[in-house]
């Protein structure tokens, strides 16, 4: 039995259908405020709506001590997908408690019940130091405790401690960093604000990072796992591209302008909270203004060299879900 958390989230929901499609015994975890009906539409996206039924669905929470064991009956590998995505201040403790805590609980009970296989989605995010050689971010790049981090960076690597601590109590562990996830799913993920119209999609801040497709994703994690690859963490990347390419080739699409925004207007913007509030948008904390205005570039070798990986590259990636989504938000 597979047991895949975040099954209603956009790589949750792209892991369950191959899984399924597969042939795999699923059990995927709910919120009682989840809406499967979109897991279900996405299903029928994709012609396999006949196969949905076949998951197991059971509703709980992860910092449930009582629901654990019952969610990890007969389960003998965790697709731990799931966690609560923001940038926003206020969403603090909740960044924490979702990400860290039910991380943990869910490393301890996994211990607890004998699962055998753990598979983590972490970000790229929770990595810093550049390889002085190549001067990217690589496998072998530590946290920098003395940077500047979002609190949701933050949360993934304190998530990531706790996958590790678990391998080094019996758990064969895998640990994947994908860089910002291209996707569609029901046109409301945080991946899909970068095809809404907003505020900080018509002003392209100056910074960069690296860009992946959610089809990618989710098949390289699932070609680790048939090869029962464990106890290594591999970043998951197609190509690192500024954020004036990748919203400009957006704004294209939708014939409308983008202009830059200067680091000292993205900074007011921080400051101004109220008048931040008042525009849509979050209130940036200092480690998200440091991503925005800074170029960040991922080592994505490993993983092309363990796999013989090709990426979808990201023109293609974004003309698909810029689609998908369009045609999602038609349909509504």
């Amino acid at each position: 039995m597979i047991f895949v958390t975040g099954g209603t989230g956009l790589v949750g929901s792209n892991l369950l259908l191959q899984l399924i499609e597969r042939g795999e015994k699923v059990r995927a975890l709910k919120r009682s405020t989840s809406n499967i009906r979109e897991v279900e539409y996405f299903f029928k996206r994709n012609k396999s709506q006949e196969i949905f039924h076949k998951i197991e669905w059971i509703e709980g929470d992860l910092l449930d001590i009582t629901f654990l064991p019952v969610a990890l009956k007969d389960v003998t590998t965790i697709f731990h997908t799931a966690a609560f995505v923001s940038f926003d201040r206020k969403d603090e403790n909740k960044i924490i408690q979702t990400n860290v805590d039910g991380t943990e609980a869910l490393i301890n009970e996994a211990i607890a019940s004998g699962v055998k296989n753990f598979i983590y989605l972490s970000s790229i995010a929770a990595m810093d130091d550049l390889n002085p050689v190549t001067k990217l971010i690589d496998e072998q790049s530590t946290w920098n405790s003395n940077a500047r981090h979002s609190m949701y960076a933050i949360s993934k690597y304190r998530s990531e401690m706790e996958v590790w601590r678990g391998s080094q109590e019996g758990l064969n562990v895998l640990v994947v960093n994908p860089s910002v996830i291209i996707g569609s799913f029901d046109g409301k993920r945080e991946s899909e604000k970068l095809f809404q119209d907003n505020f900080m999609n018509k002003y392209a801040p100056s910074g960069g990072t690296g860009f992946i497709d959610v089809r990618d994703v989710v098949n390289i994690i699932l070609e680790l796992y048939s090869k029962k690859i464990y106890n290594q963490k591999f970043i998951l990347n197609a190509e690192n591209l500024s954020y004036t390419t990748v919203l400009k080739n957006i704004a294209d699409k939708k014939q409308k302008p983008l202009k830059s925004i200067t680091n000292n207007s993205l900074k007011a913007i921080q400051i101004a909270t109220n008048f931040t509030k008042f525009l849509g948008t979050p209130s940036l904390d200092k480690g998200t203004f440091q991503a925005l205005t800074t170029f960040t570039k991922y080592d994505n070798s490993k993983i092309i060299k363990t796999l013989n990986y090709n990426f979808i590259p990201i023109n293609e990636a974004l003309d698909f879900h810029f689609k998908n989504y369009q045609n999602l938000i038609s349909s509504k």
